[in-house]
């Protein structure tokens, strides 16, 4: 990666694919189910009725992603579902169903090229005991975690119903990557953040702030001390928010904040060398995972220049080894 180091593993864990998807949306006549179809080289994945996503060969072609790997040093993709594949809606069949098909699409591309690609699935997390029973399917199957999003349809993430399944992530070692999944240019959650350019920036990031700290401070992180957690994109505004949070929480609880967000892990797509080197600083180069949200609009610099600047060992662990731990590799 550009930034002198002589590191021996690069990996980069975030990165998105799509899978042969079943056709929910005319099974079940409801159109919030995706699909995807290619036609010239040039993917589409529709929702709603809209194209949410244009994409390339390598968005699903594991020897194009390969080859991208390749021209840029990359040694190990992640791969997570594209988030509109995170369905947080539907009846628990047609939702367990959809789940394990994704994970099976994922599982797929993963045993293609082994020494590549490790993957991450999703679950129904809406339903939480089937999620609890994908999520074992999806640890059968040799994926390494699940990408899940912010919230579990009406639950937030430290709601009591959801605690069976991240202390089964626990049991089972399954990495747990929060990700936001809003859509379009507005959110659901707040009318006060509107245009696409503060939705991506401000609402993305501040959802995954809500999610965050409802896993820190509402026992989850306490109950489940060896989860790991890797929140996307940095983290959101979660760590920026930390200190102010904490300034009142540590007064308050015996248990003080920096031992209820040890276990949470942040990726390194937050566009500017500053804030990262920011998040080095409050939370150590150990718990950075390098990433680039390949294949997306959204994606980093591959080439890992964001790394600029930093320590060659600081480098070192962020380019590849700190996911190398987490990966069992």
């Amino acid at each position: 990666m550009e930034s002198g180091s002589n590191s021996s593993c690069r990996i980069d864990f975030h990165t998105h694919l799509v899978v042969e998807l079943p056709d929910f949306a005319d099974r079940f006549g409801d159109q919030r189910w995706p699909t995807f179809n290619s036609v010239g080289g040039v993917g589409r994945l529709t929702r709603n009725g809209e194209v949410v996503r244009s994409l390339a060969p390598s968005a699903w072609l594991p020897q194009r992603r390969i080859e991208d790997m390749d021209a840029v040093g990359i040694d190990r993709q992640v791969l997570s579902p594209m988030p509109p594949l995170i369905c947080d809606f539907g009846e628990p069949g047609p939702a367990t169903e959809w789940a394990d098909r994704v994970n099976a699409g994922v599982a797929e591309m993963v045993r293609s090229a082994p020494t590549r690609f490790s993957g991450l699935g999703t679950v129904p997390l809406h339903h939480p005991d089937r999620a609890t029973d994908v999520l074992r399917r999806a640890h059968e199957a040799g994926l390494a975690g699940v990408e899940i999003g912010t919230s579990a349809g009406d639950r937030e993430l430290d709601h009591a119903d959801l605690r069976e399944f991240f202390q089964a992530a626990e049991e089972l070692q399954m990495l747990v990557f929060v990700h936001p999944l809003i859509l379009g240019a507005e959110t659901g959650w707040t009318a006060r953040i509107t245009g696409l350019a503060t939705t991506f920036g401000l609402g993305m990031g501040t959802d995954t702030a809500i999610a965050a700290s409802r896993m820190a401070f509402g026992g989850v992180t306490q109950d489940c001390p060896q989860l790991r957690i890797c929140l996307a994109h940095g983290g959101g505004t979660f760590f920026w928010a930390l200190s102010r949070m904490a300034f009142l929480w540590d007064k308050m609880n015996d248990i003080r904040s920096d031992a209820l967000t040890r276990n949470m892990f942040v990726d390194t797509v937050v566009y500017q060398a500053a804030n990262l080197r920011y998040l080095c600083e409050q939370i150590g180069s150990a718990r950075v995972l390098f990433g680039s949200d390949y294949p997306l609009p959204a994606q980093d610099d591959v080439r890992g220049s964001i790394l600029a600047g930093l320590a060659d060992a600081d480098v070192e662990m962020i380019a590849g080894a700190n996911a190398a731990t987490l990966l069992g590799l």
